[in-house]
């Protein structure tokens, strides 16, 4: 199986005679960021103005609820008195069905899944297209499918920083892995245990790669989060049969991985 990293580049702003590049977040749409260009450039007329955006994660200001919907604000990396917000759908289907609290578990501050998902959506697949690995391990998405998928059952998929906050409640990213697997379903390994010891129950899904191929159900599970790297990739989380921690990576966001969605 393919996996990809990306390598951080620093962006600089450039000031020339035919151009100036500003760096920062918010556009055109706000004068804080025009402010100082226009009295520099306003006797220039060939000089043209660009705006970039580098945006911090979404964080949850106030969560969604069954009976109301919630907020999310992102800021500017480059300039914290940025920030834009949002709106959260209020919760529905699954997570508001009465007698659902048997299906969650409560980590990091957050009401996880307590299975890998296995709703049916497009681009998401059984492993080895086979209705029995879809019953066992849920499905397999791809990053856009896995937020939709999500969604549908009135979720959202977890942040790349609620999972550091899951894994930091289980005792940490070398050990955490032997706290969140299944007791059964994985492939053994000398020394290595899976003791399940919060109810979260990870299954190794096994991947698919974005030709098609299907890779190791039964020894490698990933579950993607929402965050996006600089790159355009997005992370996910990786637990393997042959060790306890929890390792992240990034990937093409056409590969097919697991999902928890959370509340």
């Amino acid at each position: 199986m393919k996996r990809f990293t990306f390598k951080m580049v620093a962006v600089a702003a450039v000031l020339a005679v035919a151009a100036v590049v500003w760096v920062g977040c918010g556009g055109d749409d706000n004068p804080a960021d025009n402010k100082d260009n226009n009295s520099a450039n306003n006797n220039n007329n060939n000089n043209s103005t660009t705006h970039t955006h580098d945006w911090g994660d979404w964080t949850v200001t106030t969560p969604a609820t069954c009976d109301a919907a919630g907020t999310e604000t992102r800021t500017c990396k480059l300039d914290a008195s940025h920030k834009e917000t949002q709106s959260i759908p209020k919760l529905s289907g699954a997570a508001c069905q009465s007698g659902g609290g048997d299906d969650f578990v409560v980590l990091g501050g957050l009401k996880w899944m307590k299975t890998n998902l296995n709703v049916e959506t497009a681009d998401s697949w059984c492993y080895e297209n086979s209705l029995d690995s879809c019953a066992k391990y849920g499905r397999l998405y791809t990053w856009e499918a896995a937020k939709a998928a999500c969604q549908s059952v009135g979720m959202r998929l977890p942040t790349r920083a609620e999972w550091a906050a899951l894994v930091t409640a289980a005792g940490g990213s070398s050990t955490a892995g032997s706290k969140l697997k299944s007791t059964s379903g994985w492939n053994s390994c000398s020394g290595i245990s899976s003791t399940d010891q919060y109810g979260f129950s990870a299954l190794p899904g096994g991947s698919r790669s974005s030709d098609g191929g299907f890779d190791d159900a039964g020894g490698d599970g990933g579950w993607w989060a929402a965050t996006e790297t600089s790159g355009g990739y997005a992370y996910y989380r990786n637990m393997h049969y042959g060790y306890d921690g929890v390792g992240e990576v990034s990937s093409d966001k056409s590969y097919g991985f697991s999902a928890r969605c959370v509340q």
